[in-house]
């Protein structure tokens, strides 16, 4: 699964989860390999020691007011699992996400004539 924070997409392991709650506040289980993706560590501990609100975008969910809740790091198998708190999740319809992926490349395409190739 590939989440997006800001304008950074993050590789997650496949069995991480989302967990809905009564209203709209969710709880997401997100796991990393830092094997992988070496430099993960250092930026979702920033996100976490800085009390950051932020919001997550995956291909089945918006999640809007995010704050890392936990954060475990194992440093013999290089995991680490973060438990994030969100306000609000919404899941989306795979045809809106679609279309929002479309307008992103072609916005980035047509902005920065270099990437045209």
């Amino acid at each position: 699964m590939q989440i997006k924070i800001e304008n950074t997409i993050f590789n997650c392991s496949d069995d991480s989860s989302v967990q809905l709650s009564f209203g709209s506040h969710a709880t997401l289980n997100l796991k990393f390999d830092l094997n992988i993706n070496k430099n993960y560590e250092s930026y979702f501990i920033k996100l976490y020691e800085t009390d950051t609100v932020f919001k997550i975008v995956s291909s089945g969910f918006e999640s809007n007011g995010c704050r890392i809740k936990t954060l475990d790091i194992d440093y013999i198998s290089k995991k680490m699992e973060i438990s994030i708190h969100s306000d609000i999740l919404e899941t989306k319809d795979i045809s809106i996400r679609r279309e929002e992926v479309i307008n992103e490349l072609l916005q980035k395409t047509f902005k920065d004539s270099e990437d045209i190739k």
